[in-house]
């Protein structure tokens, strides 16, 4: 009793200390934005989503392009480079594509000179000869459409006549179900698109038009709230026109809608809906998504099965990381793909927009299973039931699969099993049968599938393949590598735990004696003094590395197997060779294929939005909380530039240095959503505050409770086995009571 007092004395008191900044402990969304970005700097553009597809907008301060909502998706986007991304000052003017909608001033494309990412809006301003410019676009919600408002301000002291236009391309084209099972997302580039009844389109005669693709079923209809004096029509390359005279101090509102549909009827009478009642339909695109957000963190809400802890504390930057990293997952939730009613996508807007990923979903099983558990396990039944070693992601939306084999996929779905049933307690789900096989079995064959590809005949380790298996971008991170051979020793013991739980100790001892001949291999890859692992090829010669995945997986797998020494040398390595001011790499410059690894996510110049949250689990598991948290805090400056990403990439002289300037990257591939940013409340959940709940047992386990982490924080609502706790952070450690 006298515990509980003292936590609800605690509970009142951060409360309070927060009410200065927000009636509720949980943030709203517009306090969650960026700063305002210089667009020259970015590498990556803003993008916006509404729970049935996003957009990413463009450097033009109205263009938008990557819109998509499957089945439909949007082309003539910027040209793609590889090497470049899509902002880079080392791209050609030529290649870059102002987008849909982009704007013009007397004949100029108008480049926005800042942008604020918010999660419903994306705004843009710049000033052109006196003349200021903003822009607010947004995605009614959960509808296939956009809203755009325009804001033309007069700051000279005479008047000024301006042309005011936008291109309205409408190429939007719809692809079957099947085409979605990739990465490289199909957008049409060619020109096969018409306006519907041009005739109709008299200069200040109607609001909108229509434009149909003469390849698919898919009709785009663009309707204005104030009428164009003009309408120039060509194909799929059509210009709408205003001119207007501005007295000095005065503005000019322009505002319209896209709305994207297979019936030019039914979708131009949406369209004129909404540019009829613009401004009650753009304001419920903010308030609809604050809805969402906020009943996330309600339990019993009337839209997820689950809920988020809610964090209270009076630290600012642990407070932003933790509601930015439980921000993400909704960016990246769909509610109109078949595969469940709520899917969580990995990627988007660019590529991958209907896949989850296996690897990815890993890193914040725990958290998925509080916020989703009903739809959790529909999706692992699916992934239970795939040939999980012939891809590696699922596409939700035609149920197939998509990709080569990753490697991780046996520890990845294993790990999202452990967490459903640890947060659930659903240990009945062990013995539900999917095929021919208990999920039981299953994970037995995840856990043993290593003896599938043994390195060599002598060697208990397993082969994990090619490059293309494992990060990518590494030439010499191939074949026997630490990281998933540690992960097998884990698997192993688990399913051996689970198996004398259902009182098979027999199967129980056998996966024992496995997990122990294994081990001394694994830890034979260590290198001494070092604080790294080294991979084995299928010679049996060892290949020195030194990345991240290794001090994250052997960390998680192996905590209580590695020696205090072990332990000391690996934080050291991190702290040493990883870690700069607000971010860290990947990779180390150390590594002998550094130079041949330049890929933002997996290689030296920057690093995978989940490894930073992952690498302060494992330090946290190693004793070292204190640099762990001052990590954690030092992130929090990144998310003054927008949401998580795949990676952030870093920039500028010190670039290889402790203090590069980080940005959220689009070259090699990377989206500008995530799913993988939530390891950062993930982590905060299960090792700053220690959750640790498990299967067996008839009370959570918490991480190293009676050492205080330097914080103060209460964590409320936390699920386990259908009961809810609260979790207190002081000076004497954590400590958790049932609510």
């Amino acid at each position: 009793m006298k515990r509980l007092l003292i936590i609800m004395l605690m509970m009142t008191t951060l409360a309070l200390g927060q009410g200065r900044k927000s009636s509720s402990a949980v943030p709203k969304l517009e306090t969650l934005g960026s700063d305002w970005m210089d667009v020259s700097s970015l590498r990556n553009f803003p993008s916006i989503t509404n729970f049935i597809g996003g957009l990413q907008t463009t450097e033009n301060l109205t263009g938008f392009q990557n819109l998509t909502f499957p089945p439909y998706a949007q082309g003539g986007s910027q040209s793609y480079s590889w090497e470049f991304g899509l902002n880079s000052p080392s791209l050609p003017g030529n290649k870059k594509e102002p987008g849909e909608c982009a704007l013009l001033v007397n004949g100029k494309p108008v480049i926005a000179s800042y942008s604020r990412w918010l999660p419903y809006e994306v705004q843009r301003k710049t000033v052109v000869d006196n003349i200021e410019l903003s822009s607010f676009i947004r995605l009614p919600f959960e509808k296939k459409g956009v809203l755009e408002k325009l804001v033309v301000s007069n700051k000279s002291s005479k008047n000024q006549r301006l042309t005011i236009s936008v291109k309205c391309h409408g190429q939007v084209r719809y692809y079957s179900p099947q085409s979605w099972q990739t990465w490289g997302n199909e957008r049409p580039m060619d020109t096969n698109f018409a306006v519907l009844s041009p005739t109709d389109l008299q200069a200040g005669g109607r609001k909108s038009f229509a434009i149909q693709d003469k390849s698919s079923q898919a009709v785009t209809v663009f309707s204005f709230v104030t009428v164009p004096d003009t309408f120039l029509i060509s194909g799929n390359r059509n210009e709408v026109q205003w001119n207007i005279v501005l007295a000095p101090g005065e503005k000019k509102v322009i505002e319209w809608a896209c709305v994207i549909g297979d019936n030019a009827k039914a979708v131009g009478t949406l369209a004129d809906s909404w540019t009829t009642n613009f401004g009650e339909e753009f304001d419920a695109a903010k308030m609809k998504w604050e809805d969402r957000w906020q009943g996330s963190f309600v339990p019993g809400n009337h839209h997820f099965s689950g809920h988020f802890p809610t964090l209270i504390t009076n630290d600012p930057k642990i407070r932003r990381v933790y509601y930015m990293g439980a921000l993400t997952p909704l960016l990246l939730c769909r509610t109109n793909l078949p595969l469940s009613p709520r899917c969580f996508v990995t990627a988007g807007p660019q590529w991958a927009n209907t896949l989850t990923y296996f690897w990815d979903a890993e890193m914040w099983a725990n958290t998925w299973a509080m916020l989703e558990p009903k739809t959790m396990e529909e999706h692992l039944v699916k992934w239970l039931s795939m040939d999980i070693h012939r891809c590696y992601a699922v596409d939700d939306l035609s149920g197939g699969s998509a990709g080569p084999w990753y490697a991780a996929n046996d520890w990845s779905i294993f790990r999202c099993v452990e967490a459903y049933l640890a947060v659930t307690g659903n240990s009945s789900f062990l013995r539900r049968r999917i095929g021919d096989q208990s999920v039981l079995e299953h994970l037995e064959a995840l856990a043993t599938f290593y003896e599938t590809r043994p390195l060599t005949k002598d060697l208990p380790l397993g082969n994990y393949g090619g490059a293309e298996n494992l990060l990518e971008c590494s030439p010499s991170y191939i074949e026997g590598v630490p990281s998933l051979n540690a992960a097998n020793v884990y698997m192993l013991r688990k399913t051996a735990e689970y198996f004398q739980q259902s009182g098979n100790n027999e199967r129980a001892a056998a996966l024992q004696a496995k997990a122990t001949k294994l081990l001394p291999f694994v830890l034979s890859l260590y290198a001494p003094g070092e604080g790294v692992w080294n991979a084995l090829d299928t010679a049996g010669n060892k290949v020195p590395i030194r990345h991240c995945f290794d001090y994250i997986v052997t960390g998680q797998a192996l905590e209580n197997d590695l020696t205090e020494k072990m332990k000391k040398e690996m934080n050291h390595f991190v702290q040493s060779e990883l870690l700069t001011k607000t971010w860290m790499r990947a990779m180390s410059l150390k590594d002998p294929a550094a130079a041949k690894s330049d890929r933002p996510d997996h290689g030296p110049m920057g690093s995978y939005d989940a490894w930073p949250p992952l690498t302060m689990d494992v330090m946290c598991r190693l004793g070292d909380f204190s640099r762990a948290l001052t990590f954690l805090r030092a992130t929090e400056e990144i998310t003054h530039q927008g949401p998580w990403a795949q990676s952030h990439e870093f920039l500028g002289p010190d670039s290889h240095g402790y203090n590069p300037i980080v940005r959220t990257a689009s070259r090699g591939g990377q989206d500008a959503n995530e799913g993988c940013g939530t390891a950062f409340t993930e982590i905060i959940i299960r090792s700053f505050f220690g959750f640790r709940p498990d299967l067996s047992g008839d009370k959570p386990v918490l991480l190293s409770p009676h050492l205080s982490r330097s914080m103060d924080g209460i964590l409320k609502h936390v699920p386990w086995r259908n009961k809810l706790y609260t979790i207190v952070s002081d000076t004497k450690g954590v400590h958790m009571v049932a609510e």
